[in-house]
């Protein structure tokens, strides 16, 4: 699988040879191309911009970890420490808590920088509640910030884009 980046396409992006009938922003769209993939996210906004989410952190208070500790049946934020430090991954696994360490550390603000995009890069996104086992492709192509275009790259799996709005452009400018 690897690491990717998480694109968010806005309500009234046109993207080629999508359906009519259908929003992109109902789509979890996937990308590897701007920069190192560290599960980032980004946004494409209607205006065509590119912007990127950044999170601030504070420590979560006493009342926060309590109630993350007893989400996951212990009796106090130390013991449900204690175990995910000592348990074996299995069983971690087996009370749903996954791999990683107990974070003691919550989002406080999250908000949106335009990212100044130069260049290109490919996402790619599919819904089963569109088109079963449907995948689009799609490059978006930027100069100094500004949203050029965004090409049609093709389909990998599923039907055949000439199925899905037939008459559109392969490519949209902005």
């Amino acid at each position: 699988m690897g690491l990717y980046d998480e694109v968010l396409v806005a309500d009234g992006v046109r993207l080629p040879k999508f359906p009519a009938d259908a929003s992109p922003s109902d789509i979890g769209w996937q990308m590897k191309e701007i920069g190192r993939p560290a599960m980032q996210a980004y946004k494409l906004t209607a205006d065509g911009r590119l912007l990127r989410r950044e999170r601030e952190f504070r420590e979560k208070t006493s009342a926060e970890k309590q109630a993350v500790a007893a989400d996951h049946r212990f009796e106090s934020w130390d013991e449900y420490v204690s175990f995910c430090d000592d348990a074996d991954p299995d069983d971690r696994i087996q009370r749903g808590i996954g791999l990683g360490a107990p974070d003691s550390r919550t989002v406080d603000e999250e908000f949106w920088l335009d990212h100044n995009m130069h260049g290109s890069f490919e996402f790619h996104g599919r819904s089963d509640d569109i088109e079963d086992g449907f995948h689009w492709s799609y490059e978006a192509r930027f100069t100094r910030g500004e949203l050029d275009a965004i090409v049609f790259l093709g389909e990998r799996g599923g039907g055949s884009p000439d199925e899905y709005r037939p008459e559109a452009p392969v490519c949209v400018e902005f």
